[in-house]
C-alpha cells in the first residue's frame, strides 16, 4: 500500500481552494499550479513541476509501479490456469489501484513487467488488453486502448511530448497529446506511438514503426516515418475466405 499522503484519488488529486488566511503568494501559486494543468489537458504547453496535484500523481505512480514491477510472481501450481499465472490478487490489485479500476475489470488486462508510465489514471482500457515485457506509457494526455489489443515487448506509447522551439524546453515546458489504439491491434516489438495518434480497428503496427497521426481501419502499418504498407479485409470477411 501507499503512504497515507499518496492514496489515490478518482482522478488526478484536484488543488484546493486557498484558505481564506493563505497569503496572496500561495494563493498566486495555486493559481498557477491549476493553470498549468489545464494547459496539460488542452494540449498547450506546459510546466509540469508547477503544478503540486500532477507532482503527486505521478509519485504516486512511482510507488505503484516499484511494488506491481517486483512483486513475486506466482508459485506454479500443477493444473494452473491464466489466471493463477497471472494472480494473485495482490498482484492485480496494484494495477487496479494504479489505473483506477475495479478489480473485476483489472482481471481482463495483464501486462507482464516491467511496466513504466507517468500517472497511470490517464490509461483507458476498453476491454481484453495484454501487454508483454516491457511496455511504456507516458499518459500526460489520455491513452485509450480497445478490446482484445496485443502488445509485444518494449512497446512505447508517448502521449507527452516537447516542442521543436528551443526557448520553450529552454523555459521547462512540454506538451501532451491523446493516443487510441481500436479494436482487435496489434503493436509490435519496440514500436513507438507519438500523439496525436489514432490507430484505428484491426491495425497491426509493424515492429520498430515509429507512429503519428490517423490511421484507418484494418491496415498494417510500419516504417520511420510510419505510412500503411497493406490494406486488410475486415475480420468477418477474413473468416469468409
Amino acid at each position: 500500500m501507499l503512504p497515507q499522503t499518496l492514496q489515490p484519488q478518482s482522478q488526478i488529486p484536484a488543488i484546493a481552494a486557498p484558505h481564506a488566511q493563505t497569503d496572496d503568494e500561495d494563493a498566486a501559486a495555486a493559481e498557477r499550479a491549476l493553470i498549468e494543468r489545464r494547459k496539460m489537458l488542452a494540449g498547450e504547453a506546459y510546466d509540469a513541476m508547477q503544478d503540486q496535484g500532477l507532482l503527486e500523481g505521478r509519485l504516486r505512480a512511482r510507488h505503484l509501479l516499484h511494488a506491481y514491477n517486483h512483486h513475486p510472481p506466482a508459485a506454479y501450481l500443477k493444473g494452473m490456469g491464466e489466471m493463477d499465472y497471472f494472480g494473485p490478487d495482490s498482484r492485480w490489485s496494484i494495477l487496479a489501484e494504479l489505473f483506477q479500476i475495479p478489480l473485476e475489470k483489472m482481471k481482463k488486462i495483464a501486462i507482464e513487467p516491467p511496466f513504466y508510465c507517468d500517472y497511470g489514471c490517464n490509461i483507458k482500457f476498453k476491454g481484453e488488453f495484454y501487454s508483454n515485457f516491457g511496455l511504456t506509457v507516458l499518459d500526460c494526455a489520455e491513452v485509450t486502448f480497445g478490446d482484445r489489443v496485443l502488445v509485444a515487448p518494449n512497446a512505447q506509447v508517448y502521449a507527452a511530448t516537447h516542442s521543436v522551439d528551443v526557448a520553450e524546453r529552454q523555459a521547462g515546458l512540454e506538451r501532451a497529446y491523446p493516443v487510441t489504439v481500436g479494436d482487435d491491434c496489434w503493436l509490435g516489438g519496440s514500436a513507438v506511438l507519438i500523439g496525436p495518434c489514432h490507430i484505428g480497428n484491426g491495425c497491426t503496427v509493424a515492429a520498430g514503426a515509429v507512429v503519428r497521426g490517423n490511421f484507418p481501419d484494418n491496415c498494417v502499418i510500419g516504417g520511420t516515418p510510419a505510412r500503411i504498407l497493406k490494406r486488410l479485409d475486415p475480420p468477418s470477411e477474413q473468416r469468409q475466405n
